[in-house]
Formats: C-alpha cells, sequence, structure tokens
C-alpha cells in the first residue's frame, strides 16, 4: 500500500500535463516482465526506492527524511550505506 501511494504521489508531482498517464506512474512494463526476485532482493528494493523517494522529496537533509521514515538519522545513515545510496 505505502508503495503504491508514493508512486501515485511521485506520479504527480512529475506528471507533464493535467492528467496522470502509466508512464508517470512508471507502468509501462507488465508485471510479467520483472525477474524473478528473492524476499531479500524485493526487502532492498523496497528499501532502496522509498529511501531515495524520501531524500529527493526532502532535497538530501537526512534529518527530514529519516522522520518520514520513521527511523532516526543514524538508522538512515546505515541503511543507506547498506543499499549504497549517496547524498546527492
Amino acid at each position: 500500500m505505502r508503495e503504491l501511494q508514493n508512486r501515485v504521489q511521485r506520479a504527480v508531482i512529475m506528471a507533464d500535463g493535467k492528467r496522470v498517464t502509466a508512464s508517470d506512474l512508471e507502468l509501462t512494463e507488465p508485471v510479467s516482465a520483472l525477474p524473478p526476485q528473492t524476499l531479500k532482493e524485493a526487502r532492498e528494493r523496497a528499501e532502496r526506492e522509498l529511501v531515495q523517494d524520501a531524500l529527493r522529496r526532502h532535497q538530501g537533509k537526512i534529518t527530514p527524511a529519516a522522520l518520514e521514515l520513521g527511523i532516526s538519522r543514524p538508522t538512515l545513515y546505515e541503511l543507506m550505506e547498506k543499499l549504497g545510496i549517496t547524498r546527492n
């Protein structure tokens, strides 16, 4: 549910026109085209997307991104290191 909410919010912000399209929602590839994933890979992918989205929304500021994600600043730094995410 959270992924859907984030995807819709991102699409509304990034949409070029008055309508949100499938490409704005990043739904251009059929679900069956996605490679099979292990639970660990799926979890890391979801975590990476959430962290990157939060950092993007807060212009790379760690404290507000961590608050949005419901984690502490040190935990966010550890998660970023684990997932190979750098601050822009």
